[in-house]
């Protein structure tokens, strides 16, 4: 049988390859907050108690922790959101076959 719209199936891949980047430079960002609040999260937390910042905590290790997992559980929301764009893109090019086979049929 021939496939046709082939344009449609580039694009569903096009959907699913963009959700796997999100997913990864997600995963490398959070563990980026997380490091940098662990790493250099105490002179923050020093210079926002000197500013007299209402919230100094979310400087430090606490609030890295905070940020990334807000970051991961955004990442994930995304990358479910654009992956099942480029599934319904295919799950629509496969209604479409079966349907034309369908047609086809005595």
């Amino acid at each position: 049988m021939v496939k046709k719209f082939k344009v449609l199936r580039f694009i569903g891949l096009v959907w699913k390859i963009l959700a796997w980047i999100v997913l990864v430079v997600g995963i490398l960002t959070a563990i980026g907050a997380l490091l940098t609040s662990i790493f250099g999260g105490g002179m923050l937390s020093q210079f926002a108690q000197q500013q007299g910042q209402w919230a100094p905590w979310m400087f430090g290790a606490l609030g890295g922790v905070l940020l990334f997992v807000a970051t991961l559980i955004g990442t994930v929301i995304q990358f479910l959101m654009l992956y099942a764009v480029g599934e319904l893109i295919f799950l629509l090019l496969a209604i479409e076959e079966n349907t034309r086979v369908a047609a086809r049929l005595p």
